[in-house]
């Protein structure tokens, strides 16, 4: 009797894993997405969005370690492209939430400043994104501190 030959169809994938849940990537990019959602149902409250609030965010925190904050000194920060800070910078300007001035010593440059209504709106999306990461790790008890270093280190290693 012949061996019957049993054909098999080429893998689509050239990673190793017999399915996509076992792939870092693919389940990062799943949490990450799971939650911008949770970020955006809270954040859509007060009408910003999640660059938005990095970038105000990000503008207060460096406030507090220098005088003058430029665009590039966020999108370096923030690992955003210049032109889209740029971009969100200008809406941002728009919806009166911070100033954007040319920089006397480098007229190049513009220097930021948060408005007294942007001072406002970030507070209130400090605490819609702070409850929204609490409850969004709340399951990681005690790991979710060894989940940031985790987190930190792959940033270290991938800037």
């Amino acid at each position: 009797m012949a061996k019957k030959v049993i054909e098999t169809k080429p893998s689509v994938s050239k990673h190793p894993f017999a399915n996509p849940e076992e792939n870092a990537g693919f389940l990062m990019w799943q949490v990450s997405m799971s939650w911008q959602r949770k970020l955006k149902n809270g954040l859509d409250k007060i009408g910003i969005t999640h660059a938005q609030f990095m970038l105000l965010a990000a503008l207060q925190y460096i406030g507090t370690q220098k005088n003058i904050v430029s665009q590039q000194d966020l999108a370096k920060h923030c690992r955003i492209d210049k032109m889209m800070t740029s971009k969100i910078l200008r809406i941002l300007q728009k919806k009166g939430l911070l100033s954007r001035k040319r920089n006397k010593m480098d007229t190049r440059s513009k220097t930021l400043a948060l408005s007294e209504e942007g001072e406002n709106i970030l507070n209130q999306a400090l605490k819609i994104v702070d409850n929204v990461d609490t409850d969004f790790t709340i399951s990681l008890g005690l790991n979710a501190l060894s989940f940031n270093d985790d987190l930190r280190s792959l940033l270290k290693v991938n800037p």
